[in-house]
């Protein structure tokens, strides 16, 4: 088969004169949104990763995603734009990208219409008729004039013109799923008695005007194949609409489904057959156009019968190779590939943040996936529990090259997540579980099912099985049901009476499916039991304290589901409302504001409560430092048993990945500084050249300046944008910017991508030339956290920042007295950073933990990061210049200040005079010249020299003039003193 698979035969597209583009492939990513862009709708590293991922692994074309054409039309709060000039060179460097890997560019232009709301865009939203989109949000949009119909088509003429300007080959038209085209064509939306009353009118407008703007390139457009509701587009009508298109000026059809009003059609549901669309598909065949085709198209094999059948010319890939781009591979040459399971996750993050995916914990966590350091030989790790979070920590440990054991006490791998695979809404999990199993047997990973194990003591379990390291992922805590009459017979946990009655779920015809079950709790177990039962003709009770059916589920995820529940006649649903007593046929339902009530519950009673993690009154950080120290090994864990998210199998996935994560950066070999596939283009700051002496000549001087900038701390309570304004009327090259403060009375400053502050700075760093070589500040001390929030959430936050800002270090401090355990921290977050162009460069302070240039070194070469020397605390801890001389290929960047050569007398002294009291280079007792002489002209020297008394004296922008001219005095001394040792005279 795999030497006639049509899916990797080439398709041309290009009609009626127009330049050709042909796809290597049939195969091309569909239009779908991730929120990876920034706020203002740019492209962002994240997501150019993302999109040249796929690209490498073979697609014939990658579109980026449903694009807005102007402001008002954004719907998303990361979605991309294409609405200003500004846009421009991003996406060119993207498509530069994915020219690079063989892939052809598209972009898929949209305006939100009704379905963009002003919380989101800052607009007032527009549309043909006022008619609110409840699921976008049920803002009643403004109904459009017809001059400003016509505004909008230009729009779509620009937007065009930008994106082959940008480099895109192909420009796809999103006719579909609701947003304004699709409105202008549907009778739920459009009500007008003008022109626009026409459902083809406005399409056309557009065609022509895109054409007429791009006359050479490629376009489409996408269609929805049928709108959803029954007062919308039926499939027929929608036919007929294309029939009337002006499709002589277009290059292909790409056939979709479903609107906002019927979402279920958009992503479809795993209960839905592969290839839903293929009977639609052949009605378009008529017009003559390559047509692609998306919907459930989620095996190889599906893929090649639609092609080889004709039903289409190339398919419109999302969800599979949102899972795994190696599905690209897959389908081209049966490689292995990680399956999509349908749960719909993805499209119902959309509306919370970042697009994640269950079985893909790598994707959508706000940075540029980060790979899992690789453990050194013959390392061993025991994983207890295999649901979801157990399964994919001992995959990832094992893909890490650890020897990996898994232990659990069931029968077969996959815990509970086992039983989810036979619940009627979810028939594609057991996917899942078969790639799981198919992947343990290939990276020879141990597994003992049926296995007791004590977990109370990690370190006895360690040594039992000779492990390394520990990841106990045994799933959460079940709560007790809470009700009088808890202990009669009919009374089970529903995980339990499952794991009773499996040939009920097994489909077996002889089964005994019982008549009647009540069930307690409103959780997604409930509403996928209380389904599946409903539809084998069990009459269900349902009582949840919930306000909603299954609320830690997105709407996507039980769209079909609930729907039918509340529609069956058989079940009964009581929500906000408590179970109190029961006494064998009925239970006491309690609600606010009613008197309680007895209801008929017949049948078993049936709990499904979730699970709870463990205690929270200590964090996830300490409770692993305390186990890791009492089993004397790392110990890490996992899933339910300590994640506070919601009980899904995504979150228990992705707590697995990184759980994995943790324990492989504790057990890496010297291989850590490594490069790794697949991370953005390395921003990293170039080691200096090691020397013979302190020394360098004249020559190297005059041709490489220093280069000079002023520290956030000099200034630190100036915001970033106005730091950079001063910084280039000081005559400074750079500044370090403060992303994150020390202390809880410092001023935070909000530089995340997308915030109002970081778009001032980038504006003035671009106006001025001024740029940003440092972020700072981080102050790990063992407790796990950083101002209250997860200590590596923190440096990853403030990476995100400095990527953006295009730093390339972040300044580190130890307060930790354990420097084993800091040094496994720097480790992480030198690991980290290699994803964002972040180097770590650790800074001895001569009050901290860290305190030496010889500590410092030994613990940066060991993490494979640099360190950051600073004028004031080493001449306070006493470094000499031959400990600077031997670490000079790991300093890029000097910290420059004075001050007197006695230090305070304690440490309360040292810390003032750190943080707020520095003295002017030049004005004091320090030997400066001989500190900057230790190192290459190349290293960078910051002017950090805060001092609240002449700041208040000068002002900002004459403090700063001030801190440039002693130290460019400094420096100047310094080229002089270097000219008369070499005998130069230039």
């Amino acid at each position: 088969m795999a030497q006639t698979r049509i899916a990797g035969t080439p398709v041309t597209l290009g009609r009626n004169g127009r330049t050709p583009k042909t796809l290597r492939n049939r195969l091309a990513s569909a239009p779908m949104e991730r929120n990876y862009g920034t706020t203002d709708g740019y492209i962002t590293e994240q997501y150019i990763d993302y999109l040249v991922t796929r690209a490498k692994a073979g697609l014939g074309l990658v579109t980026t995603e449903a694009t807005y054409v102007r402001a008002d039309g954004k719907g998303r709060t990361h979605q991309l734009g294409l609405h200003t000039d500004d846009m421009i060179p991003g996406l060119r460097r993207l498509n530069e990208a994915l020219h690079a890997e063989g892939a052809l560019a598209a972009v898929e232009l949209n305006h939100g219409g009704r379905t963009a709301q002003a919380a989101v865009s800052g607009f007032k939203n527009l549309a043909p008729s006022p008619v609110p989109c409840p699921t976008a949000g049920g803002e009643v949009p403004r109904e459009l004039t017809a001059a400003e119909c016509y505004e909008l088509v230009a729009a779509y003429a620009a937007a065009a013109r930008r994106a082959v300007a940008a480099g895109f080959d192909v420009i796809n038209l999103h006719g579909a799923h609701g947003y304004l085209i699709h409105q202008f064509m549907s009778p739920i939306s459009n009500h007008r008695t003008d022109e626009f009353a026409a459902p083809e009118f406005f399409l056309n407008l557009v065609i022509d005007a895109v054409r007429e703007a791009v006359p050479d390139t490629i376009v489409g457009m996408r269609v929805s194949v049928v709108e959803g509701p029954a007062d919308g587009i039926s499939a027929e009508q929608q036919v007929a609409i294309v029939a009337k298109a002006h499709l002589d000026k277009l290059d292909f059809l790409d056939i979709s489904a479903g609107s906002y009003d019927a979402g279920e059609w958009i992503v479809q549901s795993g209960e839905w057959k592969p290839g839903i669309l293929a009977d639609y598909a052949k009605a378009y065949r008529q017009f003559g156009l390559p047509l692609g085709m998306a919907g459930r198209l989620n095996s190889p094999e599906i893929i090649e019968e639609v092609l080889s059948q004709g039903t289409c010319d190339f398919v419109s890939l999302a969800r599979a190779i949102h899972a795994d781009p190696a599905f690209v591979g897959g389908v081209l040459r049966g490689e292995r590939y990680r399956p999509c399971i349908a749960c719909n996750v993805c499209i119902d993050n959309l509306g919370l943040g970042q697009v994640t995916c269950t079985v893909n914990p790598a994707v959508g966590r706000s940075r540029v996936p980060v790979p899992t350091a690789a453990v050194r030989p013959d390392s061993k790790v025991l994983v207890v529990g295999a649901g979801p979070a157990g399964l994919t920590a001992a995959r990832e440990l094992a893909e890490a090259g650890a020897r990996v054991t898994l232990m659990d006490g069931g029968v077969r791998p996959g815990g509970q997540f086992a039983m989810a695979e036979r619940m009627k809404s979810t028939p594609d999990f057991h996917r899942f579980a078969e790639w799981s199993n198919s992947e343990n047997e290939r990276l020879g990973v141990e597994v003992r099912l049926a296995a007791r194990v004590d977990i109370s003591d990690a370190g006895k379990l360690a040594r039992e099985v000779g492990a390394d390291a520990v990841v106990l992922a045994t799933g959460g805590l079940r709560p007790t049901p809470g009700f009088i009459g808890a202990d009669l017979p009919q009374v089970s946990d529903v995980r339990d009476w499952l794991s009773a009655h499996p040939d009920i779920l097994d489909g077996d015809s002889s089964a005994a499916v019982p008549e009647a079950v009540t069930i307690w709790g409103g959780d997604s177990v409930a509403m996928s039991v209380a389904d599946t039962l409903a539809s084998l003709g069990t009459a269900v009770l349902i009582v949840g304290p919930q306000a909603a059916l299954a609320p830690e589920s997105g709407r996507r995820a039980k769209i079909l589901a609930v729907p039918r529940l509340e529609a069956n006649p058989k079940v009964r649903i009581f929500l906000s409302s408590t179970i109190e007593e029961y006494d064998g046929s009925r239970v006491r339902i309690s609600r606010a504001g009613v008197e309680d009530q007895w209801v008929e519950a017949p049948g078993d009673l049936l709990v499904s409560r979730s699970v709870l993690p463990l205690d929270g009154s200590i964090t996830h950080e300490e409770r692993e430092a305390g186990l890791s120290l009492a089993a004397s090994v790392p110990v890490a864990l996992a899933g339910t048993v300590v994640d506070t998210s919601p009980a899904i199998v995504s979150n228990a996935v992705k707590s697995g990945y990184d759980a994995a994560q943790r324990i492989a950066a504790t057990l890496a070999g010297s291989g850590m500084g490594a490069e790794f596939a697949g991370k953005v283009p390395s921003r990293w700051s170039s080691p200096a050249k090691p020397h013979d002496s302190g020394e360098f000549g004249a020559e190297q001087s005059e041709r490489q300046p220093r280069r000079l900038g002023l520290a956030q701390l000099s200034l630190v309570g100036t915001a970033p944008p106005d730091l950079v304004t001063i910084a280039a009327q000081a005559g400074f090259d750079f500044i370090g910017a403060r992303v994150r403060p020390v202390t809880a009375s410092e001023r935070p400053y909000d530089l995340q991508p997308g915030s109002p502050m970081l778009r001032e700075t980038l504006a003035r760093m671009a106006d001025t030339g001024i740029t940003v070589e440092d972020i700072e500040f981080l102050l790990l001390d063992g407790t796990g956290l950083q101002n209250g929030t997860d200590q590596r959430q923190a440096w990853l936050q403030m990476m995100e920042a400095g990527q953006a800002l295009g730093a390339s270090t972040l300044t580190v401090a130890c307060a930790d007295p354990d420097l084993d355990r800091f040094g496994d921290h720097l480790a992480q977050m030198t690991l980290d950073g290699k994803a964002y162009g972040i180097m770590p460069t650790l800074e001895p302070i001569a009050y901290q933990a860290v305190r030496s240039i010889p500590q410092a070194a030994a613990l940066a070469r060991r993490a494979g990061c640099k360190i950051v020397v600073d004028a004031l605390h080493i001449n306070r801890f006493g470094g000499s210049l031959d400990e600077l001389a031997a670490t000079a290929d790991l300093v890029p960047l000097i910290q420059l200040c004075d001050g007197p050569s006695s230090p305070p007398g304690n440490r309360e002294g040292l810390v003032k005079e750190s943080r707020s009291e520095r003295g002017v280079p030049g004005e004091g007792e320090f030997d400066l010249a001989s500190l900057v002489a230790a190192f290459p002209a190349g290293t960078a020297v910051s002017v950090e020299t805060p001092s609240d008394s002449r700041v208040a004296a000068l002002g900002e922008s004459g403090w700063a003039k001030h801190l440039r001219a002693a130290a460019g005095a400094v420096l100047t001394t310094l080229t002089i003193n270097n000219a008369a040792l070499t005998g130069s005279t230039k």
